[in-house]
């Protein structure tokens, strides 16, 4: 019977799938999963690189037992393909991180135990990553966003975008309109404090990317923009669904 779930959403991440996969076999094996008790939810989000080649090549390998592939035809943004992903889980615990190998999958299982541990209420608990080893750029950024997730939605968070993150799939119930946009995990994160999730956090390391480049800070207008984003939504956000109390 599977137990846990992490979907990966992949743009472009073709470079990164064979580790990706064997590192996460390896993890779950080190934590004590068994085939058929954990698998890797990878999402091949609309990528224009060779990714569905790389995939269709690891599907007649031997780690095709812990992955399944979500296709998504045309990038509809990182939340839509996020979102197909937890849809298609059937684990009892889920969650998600990323694909770029800033995020190590091992994360993933510890942020589980932690979950765990938490018996009987791991239905209520939602655990999340804090990052260390990022620059102070990025540090300020993440704080600014913080604060006005505070001061427009009453949500009171750490490291809002850090990874992973894993919860009980009752969460997913709650979140009748996810946004396709980088903001899902604002998104996730306001149902779970409106709804008085206990909140827990695994420390985790966050080195420079190993290919490619970040889908929305690799330069100032997709940084601006992602940000101008993000704050529109918050604000939309408010509007229709209010504050948390």
């Amino acid at each position: 019977m599977i137990k846990f779930e992490l979907v990966l959403p992949c743009y472009n991440e073709s470079k990164s799938l064979v580790y990706l996969i064997q590192r996460a076999r390896q993890a779950a094996l080190e934590h004590g999963f068994q085939e058929g008790e954990f698998r890797l939810v990878m999402v091949e989000n609309g990528s224009r690189d060779d990714s569905r080649k790389v995939f269709a090549e690891l599907e007649k390998s031997e780690w095709a037992k812990w992955f399944k592939v979500v296709i998504i035809e045309v990038n509809q943004g990182y939340g839509y393909g996020l979102w197909q992903g937890l849809k298609s889980t059937e684990a009892p615990i889920v969650g998600w991180s990323h694909a770029d190998q800033q995020c190590d999958p091992t994360d993933a299982f510890k942020a589980y135990k932690i979950l765990k541990q938490q018996e009987p209420t791991t239905h209520q608990v939602f655990v999340k990553g804090v990052r260390h080893g990022r620059n102070w750029k990025d540090i300020m950024v993440s704080r600014v966003f913080e604060f006005l997730a505070w001061l427009i939605l009453g949500v009171k968070i750490y490291e809002m975008n850090a990874q992973p993150k894993i919860f009980h799939r009752s969460l997913l119930e709650r979140m009748q309109n996810p946004p396709k946009t980088f903001a899902f995990d604002l998104y996730a994160i306001y149902h779970a404090q409106k709804n008085s999730f206990k909140f827990e956090t695994v420390s985790v390391q966050f080195p420079p990317r190993v290919h490619g480049l970040s889908n929305w800070s690799s330069h100032f207008l997709s940084r601006y923009k992602t940000i101008l984003g993000i704050i529109r939504y918050m604000i939309s956000l408010c509007k229709t669904e209010g504050r948390v109390r």
